[in-house]
């Protein structure tokens, strides 16, 4: 009974262990400084240069607490919707206004 007891005893704090070990790992992601606006800014138009035909558009990029603006102008639909998916995963971005317009 005593070997039963110690086992449930070991087990319950193995499985404690792992959950400390969980919310400490999370702590010091939590606790690495998300970037500053202008990073969001800088990173996110490197990231939409990157891709040849949305750099030929020269597109800005604005960033407010988390929340990324692109602006410009744009051939087809499907541009903005290359530049919104791109900004969307750069790290930091919460989220993302795109204001581009088509050219007349």
């Amino acid at each position: 009974m005593k070997q039963v007891a110690s086992r449930i005893l070991m087990l319950a704090a193995l499985s404690l262990s792992g959950v400390f070990a969980a919310h400490a790992a999370y702590a010091d992601e939590a606790a690495v400084a998300a970037p500053t606006d202008e990073q969001l800014v800088v990173s996110v138009k490197q990231a939409l240069d990157a891709d040849s035909e949305l750099k030929a558009l020269d597109l800005k990029v604005s960033s407010k607490k988390g929340e990324v603006t692109i602006e410009g102008m744009m051939n087809d639909d499907q541009q903005m919707f290359k530049a919104g998916q791109i900004a969307e995963k750069v790290p930091g971005v919460k989220f993302v206004i795109n204001n581009m317009q088509a050219k007349s």
